[in-house]
């Protein structure tokens, strides 16, 4: 019955097409074996059974992940707020498992509360201790940060992201007013500081400082408040990011001009104009043919998503299907 099946086209019970399997194989054998350079389509074939096996295996032992997940609760007190390292990361983690992987509720509300009442309790002191305008502040290595990466704009598209288990007077009294204060620190050529009362001129344009991370904020700013500034601000942001985003430092995701091209998706998504899916296109293709010293700073980890080569690879596979494109670990 197996053979039938397998000649039938159909692996096992999973319903996964032959075609699949013979194709990563191929990918495995060029990886594995050094038959020169794997292409980008052998090595997204590669992804996509990496992907598969992780899928699998989150099914097959949820609540073991889960509780790992969970029990990473006790290290919030002593971590920071921003994205990558610190507690809106882990914030995102909640919202992406109980979203995609293991059905509603796999993470308990109260937990995830639990860790948005840190978040925005951490903003309230910082703040009244800075006798800052912003009801919110948050510092990271004693800067406050207003990027996507490690500042202001990734905490708080986290929280709107999580505004579900979020008091709605809190929203509009405390998350608001902190993004309109933020947004007003915008440079004069639409672009932001990377930090407040930053040394730095109006030179970083990339997801991890600058405009491109402010866009996802601004369009759901727009969605969320029904304030048509909002996705002002985020067009101006992609005006920016078409003429200066096209950065030295090469084609990663957080500091590249793979990260930049979301910023095109994601308004492409918002507004349906085509110009913006064009502008997508041409940093792709920037992307996809690399050009001898146009990456002048050289990632420590040439294959990693947010610095390397695998982020090249994601903005390719989610070109394909660009309506529903996320920019990884950031947007649900």
């Amino acid at each position: 019955m197996k053979m039938l099946r397998w000649a039938g086209g159909v692996t096992r019970l999973d319903k996964v097409r032959n075609e699949y399997v013979r194709g990563f194989k191929v990918a495995l054998m060029m990886l594995s074996k050094g038959r020169g350079r794997p292409s980008f389509v052998h090595i997204i074939m590669f992804s996509k059974l990496l992907a598969y096996c992780l899928k699998v295996i989150c099914f097959s032992v949820p609540n073991y992940f889960t509780f790992r997940l969970m029990s990473l609760i006790s290290l919030l007190n002593d971590s920071p707020d921003e994205l990558l390292y610190g507690k809106s990361g882990y914030l995102y983690a909640l919202l992406f498992v109980n979203k995609h992987i293991y059905g509603k509720e796999a993470i308990p509300t109260s937990h995830i509360e639990k860790v948005i009442e840190s978040i925005l309790k951490s903003g309230k002191q910082f703040s009244t201790q800075m006798k800052s305008e912003s009801p919110l502040l948050w510092q990271w290595h004693d800067k406050v940060y207003f990027g996507a990466a490690h500042g202001m704009a990734g905490i708080l598209y986290m929280l709107l992201q999580a505004r579900m288990y979020i008091n709605v007077i809190e929203i509009r009294s405390f998350v608001k007013p902190t993004l309109d204060w933020l947004l007003n620190q915008r440079y004069s050529s639409g672009n932001f500081q990377s930090s407040l009362e930053s040394s730095s001129s109006d030179r970083l344009v990339q997801w991890c400082h600058g405009a491109p991370g402010f866009v996802p904020l601004c369009i759901l700013a727009h969605q969320v408040f029904e304030d048509d500034k909002y996705l002002k601000i985020a067009l101006q942001c992609g005006d920016v990011i078409w003429q200066r985003g096209i950065s030295t430092k090469g084609y990663s995701m957080c500091h590249g001009v793979s990260g930049n091209a979301y910023a095109f998706i994601q308004l492409y998504q918002a507004t349906k104009k085509p110009i913006h899916l064009y502008r997508a296109c041409c940093f792709m293709e920037w992307c996809a043919v690399e050009r001898p010293g146009t990456e002048l700073h050289h990632p420590d980890r040439p294959a990693s998503l947010f610095e390397g080569l695998v982020g090249r690879l994601y903005l390719a596979e989610d070109m394909t299907n660009n309506l529903d494109a996320k920019f990884p670990a950031f947007c649900l």
